[in-house]
């Protein structure tokens, strides 16, 4: 595979993966697989112990954007 094929593939995953952060398409999505009962979420095991740092969207969209930048890179540099 060329670098600009794998950088435009981190580009497409970064913006699939980003779009997660809106709830309507997380519902329409992920949640109908929770609702079908085709994935399970994880069961929490203590209450009291810290979540996410960050949260759900934060964290999609800091994960999202590093996609991005590493599919940026990628075309950035493709003749190298």
């Amino acid at each position: 595979m060329s670098k600009t094929l794998i950088g435009l593939i981190f580009i497409f995953a970064g913006v699939c993966y980003g779009s997660l952060a809106i709830d309507d398409f997380y519902n329409w999505t992920l949640g109908w697989l929770v609702e079908n009962d085709w994935v399970k979420p994880p069961v929490e095991k203590n209450k009291n112990s810290l979540k996410a740092v960050l949260g759900r969207k934060p964290t999609i969209l800091l994960y999202a954007s590093g996609l991005v930048i590493i599919g940026l890179y990628l075309l950035w540099n493709r003749n190298n």
